[in-house]
């Protein structure tokens, strides 16, 4: 024998090794004839299914292990994959069944069904079955741990914006009390008229009650935005025109903000297609980038609040809240977006980590970016989803 000669160890198994091999194994194998007998059956699948080797070896592994469903609905042999591989001679493989023990109970399994040749002829399949219990409530547990992290969440966007709430509440009350003061004095003028009613003044009664059902269809319209805004059940997204929500997301900013000397201007571009989202959401990122940016502007002379709308290359609408204000120091700046970071003396410091939220849940992306001449700008993205109508679908 020569030092490069390999000794019989080297070429050939010993004696027995398969069984080795099989009895080690954590994964269940057993074998099948082309009738669906189980020709044999390593300690895993044993154990795993409840039986002993003699009350599998010989008997029909479809009506042993296979023969229900998930829902509990019977599995016809016919559908079974782990057959269909000593039919079609391919391999089959699936993620999510489940197998039955011997006292009834089952347990979720992903298998492997691959056909056995010999001489180019079928003669069976061998099956390579693992048990996935701790897997799938692995996953059950991941699922309602982001369950509870999204009602988190929806709190958080809620305490939001009732804070924001909360510091408009003075200047609401001024904004409501304007149109029914208005109410109030329309109807007594309605009434004096009446009391010193003559042929010609009916017209005049009319034109004040008129005047006083516009006032009342205002403090109503306020109110209503109010709680539609503070509605906690925000969670079904719908097609929607980005333009309306910010005008509607606006004006409930613009209510009571006591500042009367700033400019506010729209500058929306037309013709866009509807998007898919959650609009009680988008509007309060909106709400808060215009309250910020009217906050900013503070004692600012000559203040100018611009909220402008365009489409980008990529296929999304962006929204600008453009302010002329004092702007950020650096050092806010680069920590803006991170919870319980504010500038107001009395504020939370969650309004722009929610918007990021908000947005981001939204396949968009928000940054501010400082003015030239002054004061800064946020920008939020939107990706436009068309329905399937528009894809021609």
């Amino acid at each position: 024998m020569t030092g490069n000669s390999k000794g019989p160890r080297d070429t050939e198994p010993l004696p027995g090794f398969s069984d080795l091999i099989l009895a080690a194994s954590g994964d269940g194998i057993y074998g099948l004839d082309t009738q669906g007998h189980t020709t044999f059956a390593n300690p895993a699948a044993v154990r795993m299914c409840g039986y002993t080797v003699e009350e599998m070896v010989g008997a029909s592994q479809h009506n042993l292990i296979h023969h229900t469903r998930p829902d509990g609905t019977p599995y016809p042999r016919l559908e079974c994959p782990i057959y269909a591989a000593f039919s079609d001679g391919k391999v089959h493989r699936k993620k999510d069944e489940v197998f039955w023990r011997k006292d009834g109970t089952s347990f979720p399994v992903e298998y492997v069904s691959t056909p056995i040749w010999d001489n180019g002829r079928l003669i069976g399949a061998v099956v390579s079955f693992r048990d996935i219990t701790e897997r799938k409530q692995a996953e059950k547990t991941l699922r309602e741990s982001e369950e509870r992290l999204r009602k988190s969440q929806s709190d958080l966007h809620h305490v939001s914006r009732l804070s924001a709430m909360g510091e408009m509440a003075s200047g609401l009350a001024h904004e409501l009390n304007q149109p029914l003061t208005a109410v109030m004095n329309y109807v007594q003028a309605a009434k004096r008229t009446l009391e010193a009613s003559d042929d010609v003044s009916s017209a005049q009664v009319i034109d004040y009650l008129d005047k006083g059902l516009i006032q009342v269809d205002r403090a109503s319209n306020i109110i209503r935005g109010l709680r539609k805004f503070i509605n906690k059940d925000n969670s079904d997204r719908s097609f929607e025109d980005i333009n309306e929500i910010i005008e509607e997301a606006s004006k409930l900013a613009f209510a009571g903000s006591g500042f009367e000397n700033t400019k506010f201007e729209f500058q929306l571009s037309k013709g866009f297609k509807l998007i898919f989202v959650d609009k009680v959401q988008v509007q309060q990122v909106i709400f808060n980038l215009v309250r910020n940016g009217m906050e900013a502007l503070g004692d600012t002379r000559d203040g100018h609040l611009v909220i402008a709308t365009e489409k980008t290359l990529d296929n999304c609408i962006e929204v600008f809240v453009r302010d002329n204000g004092p702007g950020l120091d650096e050092e806010i700046a680069g920590r803006l977006f991170q919870s319980f970071v504010t500038t107001k003396p009395n504020g939370m410091g969650v309004g722009l980590s929610i918007c990021q939220s908000i947005v981001e849940d939204h396949a968009g992306r928000l940054w501010e970016t400082r003015n030239q001449d002054g004061g800064m700008t946020f920008h939020f993205t939107l990706p436009i989803v068309l329905k399937d109508s528009e894809n021609g679908e």
